[in-house]
């Protein structure tokens, strides 16, 4: 006798399928790399998992306040979701990461508002947001450069209406106005100035002292002292910058050089001034000085520095975070020389600094509210924390309270930078005064005339940087690459409509 099979015996029903596929799928994103998935995205599908979910787990907490967020029904009781602010900050060290990821778990408990962090590098960042646009996962809050900012303003990557009401709502008068002015649209600022710092320019005093020269604040005495000390045979070099063809602060060092000429980038009309005589002065004296009297190869940030801690150079252009080495390195800040400011070589040569400013940017896809909240506590009760880190190269740019307008700005320089002295103590309050005041004055290139989109697309392409590079590397002379360069910075500008009109042959005499 034969034993009769059940009908579902040995085969799939509509249920198993569906079991079965929902179990490929939570394989599949098991398994998928995070890699692939951009930071705010990431937060979106654990969001759109969390959100599926029954459970007990407090993921769904009761809202304190007026807080906005996701509202479901649970039982009879509605609850609030607490919100996740996206941030994203242009700091790696690991110094940083542990003060941030502390500050945020201290907003966290303040304000119940989870804060999803990304550590992002400042060479990565302009792709990064790009690929954020193109991908719908913009961040709420995006600590970046000045150089970006009106760039993405213009793109409809930041938010001045609402930047301005948290500003009015911190105390505009609180900041420092020509910080805001920098980046200032239809009255409303694009973004929220942080800190900053003054480049400088490094240079041997001892040296200088010992060959009776003057202080290499202009390109004449610059040039002389470069000469001078230049001795390949001993293997020290006269100055040494940054030439890397991906390195902004390649850029930053021709635009100081070039801004103390007198040179402008573009003039409020929208004209790119790079073909006129200050700049070609300019671009010909960077041209003599690096490559006589540099060492050959491409320079970096990282070998300026290298070069002048182990005396192996009469002047570098670097930030202000290299002065607490100075101190541990031999006490070499008693015989080292800060310039912030610089003059050209003309026959009425400007003077001129050049500030690197921070600013806190909101985007359209911030929560007000939230957005609001986190601004207020990191210009209130984690501003101290966050000017203590790497102090020398953050200068406040909200400068104090309304009840004490400069209690910020005052106190900087007196933080601890090498055991327990800080720069006051190490450099004195003339240096400290000359590295704090100014910063936001600068006379940068484009922001001043109204042209900061422009400036900002020069960074993100690195345009400057690797024109510059060329030059160096023996493809151009500096009059193709003068050319070249404002050719290049016209590509960037939609309709540009000052295409130069050619010199007409002569007619020959009747």
């Amino acid at each position: 006798m034969k034993t009769r099979t059940s009908h579902s015996q040995g085969q799939l029903t509509p249920l198993h399928l569906a079991l079965l596929f929902l179990l490929l799928l939570l394989f599949l994103a098991a398994c998928q790399p995070e890699i692939l998935t951009p930071p705010r995205l990431a937060t979106i599908t654990a969001d759109a998992v969390l959100s599926a979910q029954e459970t007990t787990e407090p993921l769904y907490l009761p809202a304190p306040t007026a807080t906005p967020g996701q509202v479901r029904s649970s039982g009879d009781a509605a609850v609030v979701r607490a919100p996740i602010l996206n941030v994203w900050v242009n700091e790696t060290s690991p110094e940083h990461e542990q003060l941030l990821q502390s500050m945020v778990d201290d907003f966290r408990q303040q304000s119940g508002v989870d804060v999803s962090l990304q550590l992002v590098s400042p060479m990565l960042l302009p792709d990064l947001m790009q690929t954020a646009v193109l991908s719908d996962t913009l961040p709420d809050i995006v600590l970046h450069p000045l150089e970006y900012t009106m760039a993405w303003t213009e793109k409809g990557i930041l938010d001045p209406e609402l930047t301005g009401a948290i500003v009015d709502d911190i105390g505009r008068d609180t900041f420092d106005a020509a910080a805001l002015d920098l980046v200032t649209v239809d009255g409303q600022p694009a973004a929220i100035p942080s800190d900053g710092f003054q480049q400088i320019w490094l240079y041997r005093s001892d040296w200088l002292e010992e060959a009776a020269l003057e202080t290499p604040d202009d390109y004449g005495n610059m040039l002389l002292a470069a000469e001078t000390f230049f001795d390949p045979e001993s293997i020290i070099s006269g100055l040494v910058i940054p030439t890397e063809s991906n390195l902004i602060n390649t850029h930053r060092a021709f635009e100081h050089l070039a801004i103390a000429n007198g040179c402008r980038l573009i003039d409020d009309k929208g004209e790119v001034r790079l073909l006129d005589e200050e700049c070609r002065d300019a671009l010909d004296f960077y041209y003599l000085i690096v490559n006589k009297f540099s060492p050959t190869g491409v320079q970096t940030d990282v070998s300026a520095r290298n070069a002048f801690l182990d005396s192996r150079t009469a002047i570098i252009m670097t930030s202000p975070s290299i002065l607490p080495d100075l101190v541990e390195n031999g006490r070499l800040d008693q015989n080292s020389g800060i310039l912030t400011e610089l003059s050209g070589g003309g026959f009425e040569p400007d003077t001129a600094n050049f500030g690197n400013i921070t600013y806190l940017g909101i985007t359209p896809v911030a929560d007000p509210q939230v957005a609001s909240s986190f601004a207020r506590y990191w210009f209130n009760e984690g501003y101290p924390a966050w000017l203590a880190e790497e102090t020398e190269r953050k200068v406040p740019m909200r400068l104090g309270t309304s009840e004490e307008p400069r209690q910020f700005i005052d106190n900087w320089g007196q933080t601890p930078v090498v055991g327990n002295e800080s720069l006051t103590d190490i450099y004195g309050t003339e240096t400290v005064s000359k590295l704090r005041d100014g910063v936001a004055s600068t006379p940068r290139w484009g922001f001043r005339e109204g042209q900061g989109a422009v400036v900002g697309d020069l960074y993100e392409h690195l345009t400057l940087s690797v024109v510059l590079q060329e030059m160096l590397s023996g493809y151009f002379n500096t009059e193709k690459t003068i050319q070249e360069a404002a050719n290049r910075v016209i590509e960037l500008i939609p309709n540009y409509q000052y295409l130069p009109t050619p010199t007409p042959e002569p007619t020959p005499e009747e």
